[in-house]
């Protein structure tokens, strides 16, 4: 098949998007499609990178646009940036002939792209997979960026609806995603849920203490509790933040966050309003340490917030087992998260705001010999080799592709 794709992030992006769908889209060349993938210039998290205009990569043809680099910093800027590559892109897919490709894949960063994909995608006689990583308006109105009663809302909410009605495959990532989208449109033959996967192939098999990222960062032998990823706004930390600034004199613990996001500064404030040496703060890692990174972790963080099942779908939660650490999961009791975690033993899971009842479980867990943690990293390894390794998933949506274009 010939295949061209449509999204703001691609390699060497890191977010969590533009690795999924590379590595998607370099599996799909592997097994002899042409792919090709619209996509923008500037680095997603830092727009002063700017990327080459074309290239290949791994058999995949990457064609790039430029468009305003306001950044995520403000709600207006990001907006803008959204609205100048939707407007570009669809300038630039407006040249695509008729039927020069098989198959359109459209994904939901940023909002609306896929509306314009598409439009043209029916217009261009090309079949559309709208991969759903999220639901628009409701995360938008979550994140405060939208009035749920506002025209804008209203303009999203049938956009989006368009959207689903007219793609010939939706893939979603959980059950609770899927139902909503049934919902909206009734249609239940052209759902299909895959999870997204672990964006790593190697885990470091070493011991505790000799881990690399840890001796770099001088963790020693505390226990580190990490947060690695996107720091969203609809994925409250405030519960960690708390736990964070009740726990800054126990030497036991250090909690650790990696990456980036509008709500990172919330942990930077509150670090420097406290004086909170238990709080360590480091960039996103290169792809080829998270391995590393995560490895030298002894608790990971998971987070989703309260309105938000089946909107969206924190995919920390695979990469988490998949290197096989315990678990501290906030959010809600019924998830996609609870789904993996209710055959575990040993893994936190708590309610937002449950402060102390989290801190005791963490007293608790210190309290473990090296065996017994090492035991609950096991059982998620476990789980996690059998049920989400990349390339059993990865595989499910290629079949699905193939069986349905």
């Amino acid at each position: 098949m010939k295949i061209i794709a449509i999204s703001q992030v691609y390699w060497p992006d890191t977010v969590s998007v533009s690795q999924h769908l590379t590595d998607l889209l370099e599996y799909l060349a592997v097994r002899g499609h042409k792919v090709t993938i619209y996509t923008s210039k500037n680095d997603y998290e830092n727009p002063k990178i700017h990327f080459k205009n074309e290239e290949i990569h791994n058999g995949v043809i990457i064609k790039r646009f430029g468009n305003t680099s306001f950044g995520k910093a403000k709600k207006v800027g990001r907006v803008i940036d959204f609205l100048s590559f939707n407007f570009i892109l669809g300038l630039n897919l407006v040249k695509i002939k008729r039927k020069s490709y098989d198959l359109m894949i459209g994904v939901t960063v940023p909002p609306l792209l896929s509306y314009i994909g598409i439009k043209l995608a029916i217009l261009k006689k090309i079949k559309f997979l709208y991969w759903t990583m999220d639901l628009q308006p409701e995360l938008s109105i979550i994140s405060g960026y939208l009035s749920p009663t506002s025209k804008a809302a209203r303009s999203l909410q049938k956009k989006g609806d368009f959207i689903f009605k007219k793609s010939d495959i939706i893939i979603t990532l959980d059950k609770y995603m899927g139902k909503h989208i049934y919902n909206r449109i009734g249609n239940r033959e052209k759902i299909f849920s895959v999870s997204v996967w672990p964006v790593m192939n190697t885990v470091y098999d070493g011991s505790r203490l000799s881990n690399p990222f840890r001796i770099e960062n001088k963790f020693g032998d505390r226990i580190v509790i990490m947060y690695s990823g996107n720091h969203s706004v609809v994925h409250p930390l405030d519960t960690l933040i708390n736990i964070e600034t009740s726990l800054k004199d126990d030497k036991r613990f250090l909690f650790v966050h990696i990456g980036s996001g509008v709500r990172l500064k919330d942990v930077i404030e509150n670090k420097k309003k406290y004086d909170l040496d238990n709080v360590v703060i480091l960039p996103y890692q290169p792809r080829e340490n998270i391995h590393l990174s995560l490895g030298s972790s002894d608790i990971q963080v998971v987070v989703l917030g309260d309105n938000c099942v089946g909107y969206t779908h924190p995919n920390k939660i695979y990469g988490a087992m998949f290197i096989g650490k315990p678990i501290l999961y906030i959010g809600p009791k019924s998830s996609h998260v609870t789904d993996v975690l209710d055959s575990t033993k040993g893994n936190i899971i708590a309610n937002h705001g449950e402060v102390k009842q989290i801190i005791s479980k963490l007293e608790l867990f210190a309290l473990l010999s090296p065996k017994e943690k090492e035991k609950i990293g096991e059982q998620n390894a476990k789980i996690a080799k059998n049920e989400f390794t990349p390339e059993k998933l990865i595989n499910s949506m290629a079949q699905l592709i193939e069986k349905h274009v």
